[in-house]
């Protein structure tokens, strides 16, 4: 191996660490730093390098393929690029413990190895992968995307520990560790203030755009049925699943978003701009608020599409665990909202039992339509709920829908001109969905003098038999008033408790056969997004041992193994790169001898330039330009040199080493 001793093995632990693989980094590690130790090597033939390389690439594709088929396509690519130390690590084993010290990677692309068979044994390839797989393993940790300081940290160190070897002579160690320094603090710095900037940018566009499509985007909008002639119809489809714990029933209504402002037949949220919220544990932990004396939990499965969306949660949720996440935020209304997360989020909601996400209220939150002000201010006189206390003008109110209201799902209709369609619901027919009682209540509420808000949600009401769970299908949509009294905002639903019924009744007949469907590709769903306790993915890197076990088997009985000797041990450390064993450099040293050595950072044609103007008569200066370009091609260019290239750079400097073997030195 060319690398210096041990970094190898520092970059495999490290991205072990970062990727939290350690279990398979360490082993691994070990067995390739212990290479350095072993006085024996396998000696692999051609056929053994393609017999690796056709493991290597299939096992590349079959876990390709599994990652793509369970996870969508960036984490997916993402994942692929963490594993990429782990699919390449025949290679390495076969590099580390071969006689060669190189890999044949031309048996890697099928196409490469089709041609050569082709061209009956066309040329093959070897290079050394140490430095790449070195490379390899930083871009995998960094995949893993932990964004610590540790990571920037591990990746200068492994970087200085690389560049050490290879350091111009010119400077002392402690100049050069100086440097390095100075470029590890300007690389932080630049990397801080790009993101600082990146962030900037982001939130600067969120907002614009935000400004621009601003009523037209949940949660900052919600356009009711209100008005609307006709029945209203969602479909059975299971949007939701609900997990308490045993014994307990989860809360019954779930908030996703909540308005301010209605203008018919739409509800805003007017100056309801997200923050986010840091993470905390082990970036799935997002605290809301303080956490209040009892607490309880419950765990939501929604799904998002894209991986973004509002989360429904129950009233007086402070913490959300198990959430996986790139971003959250709230708003000052209460909305929980998820910037890039999974397309099927399972998380806990833990909640306390009074108060909400809402901040405090303001004016906007007693304000009601000019055009419906008349009417409610009449309501607030007929029921007397003037210079009543909150907490009892919530229970007239809710006497007041309980005794005079009933629930329907359709609307014939006949509203006279000029009478609103809220208006109409309160005087007229008395009948409604929870749009109508919601609506109705916030402005009620408001018209009273007690703050309130418009809720937007779903009602936790049917228990699965099938499933074991709390299931809310679309039709379970539901709206409801939020007020605040004795300091806290709460929920306040009016809409009648038979609503759940009567949307029961307009379910299909199909709709078990559906439910049955729902919940197998519920179960995918979660094995797909990683929750996979009891399937294969926690096993999939010990599905590697097996195949390591084959290969070395097969390995071991076509071919015997053969002890290196102590000399070619050390020669072989010694070649540290191409070109290593080109005679020129005996040349070079006996020039120095003379007194006419290269300078540093001299270049080489100005080197030979002033050898030739020297013209001094005991040295031979001609042959000099021809072996100097063979030397610089065997070292640097691809292809090498051929045979008798390889051959004339060896003769050349024989002959010139045999002529200036007795000249003295001119200095």
């Amino acid at each position: 191996m060319t690398t210096p001793p041990l970094l190898l093995g520092a970059a495999v632990l490290f991205w072990g660490w970062h990727t939290r693989l350690l279990v398979l980094a360490i082993p691994f590690a070990l067995v390739l730093e212990s290479a350095r130790l072993a006085r024996w090597r396998w000696e692999f033939s051609p056929a053994d390098f393609d017999r690796l390389s056709s493991a290597t690439s299939l096992l590349s594709w079959g876990v390709a393929g599994y990652l793509f088929l369970t996870t969508d396509p960036s984490r997916a690519l993402t994942t692929l690029i963490q594993w990429l130390p782990l699919l390449l690590s025949l290679l390495m084993l076969a590099q580390a413990y071969g006689g060669a010290d190189r890999v044949d990677v031309t048996g890697l692309f099928w196409t490469i190895r089709r041609r050569r068979q082709r061209q009956d044994g066309g040329r093959r390839r070897a290079m050394n992968l140490s430095y790449l797989f070195v490379v390899i393993c930083l871009v995998a940790a960094a995949a893993a995307n932990q964004r610590t300081p540790w990571f920037y940290a591990g990746l200068c160190a492994l970087a200085a520990w690389t560049l050490w070897r290879v350091r111009s002579p010119r400077f002392r160690p402690a100049v050069w560790a100086g440097l390095v320094l100075v470029v590890v603090a300007l690389g932080y710095a630049g990397h801080v203030g790009l993101a600082a900037t990146q962030r900037l940018i982001e939130a600067k566009a969120l907002e614009w755009v935000a400004d621009l499509l601003r009523g037209d985007t949940d949660p900052f909008r919600s356009t009711t049925a209100i008005g609307s002639i006709g029945t209203l119809k969602l479909s059975d489809r299971i949007v939701l699943r609900v997990e308490a714990p045993e014994g307990q029933r989860p809360p019954t209504l779930l908030r996703e978003a909540s308005y301010n402002i209605y203008t018919a037949p739409t509800w805003l949220a007017f100056d309801a701009g997200f923050a986010s919220i840091p993470p905390g544990g082990d970036g799935t932990l997002w605290t809301l608020g303080p956490a209040p004396p009892v607490v309880s939990g419950v765990t939501i499965a929604a799904y998002l599409r894209r991986g973004r969306g509002v989360l429904p949660l129950p009233p007086g949720t402070f913490e959300l665990r198990r959430l996986t996440a790139v971003n959250v935020s709230r708003n000052p209304l209460g909305a929980v909202k998820v910037g890039e997360g999974l397309g099927l989020s399972t998380f806990e909601a833990r909640f306390g039992p009074t108060g909400d996400l809402g901040d405090p209220p303001n004016d906007l939150d007693l304000r009601v339509p000019p055009v419906d002000a008349a009417a409610f201010a009449g309501i607030v006189q007929e029921l007397g709920l003037a210079g009543l206390a909150p907490g009892q003008i919530r229970d007239t109110v809710a006497g007041h829908f309980r005794e005079h209201f009933r629930y329907s799902t359709f609307s014939a209709g006949g509203r006279a001109p000029g009478v609103s369609a809220i208006s109409d619901f309160l005087f007229r027919t008395r009948a409604g969905h929870c749009e109508y009682f919601a609506t109705a209540t916030v402005l009620l509420m408001r018209a009273a003098g007690v703050p309130a808000r418009y809720a937007a949600g779903y009602s936790v009401q049917e228990w699965s038999t099938l499933e074991k769970r709390w299931v809310v299908r679309t039709r379970h949509a539901h709206s409801w008033a939020l007020i605040h009294v004795d300091g806290a905002w709460r929920a306040f639903d009016t809409t009648p408790p038979l609503w759940a019924e009567e949307e029961q009744k307009l379910a299909a007949f199909w709709q078990p056969v559906s439910d049955l469907w729902s919940w197998a590709t519920f179960a995918f769903a979660r094995w797909r997004w990683g929750e996979r306790g009891d399937g294969l993915t926690r096993y999939l890197g010990w599905l590697l041992i097996p195949l390591f076990v084959l290969l070395a088997w097969r390995l071991y009985f076509r071919r015997k193994r053969t002890r290196l000797d102590p000399a070619t041990v050390r020669a072989r450390a010694a070649r540290t790169w191409a070109g290593a064993d080109s005679e020129f450099y005996a040349v070079e040293a006996r020039l120095d001898e003379l007194g006419l050595g290269r300078r540093p950072s001299e270049p080489v044609s100005a080197w030979i330039r002033r050898i030739e103007d020297a013209r001094v008569e005991t040295v031979a200066t001609v042959p000099l330009r021809d072996m100097v370009s063979l030397h610089y091609r065997y070292r640097f260019d691809p292809a090498g040199l051929t045979r008798p290239e390889r051959a004339t750079l060896r003769d050349q400097a024989r002959d010139w080493l045999e002529r200036h073997e007795a000249v003295t030195s001119l200095r």
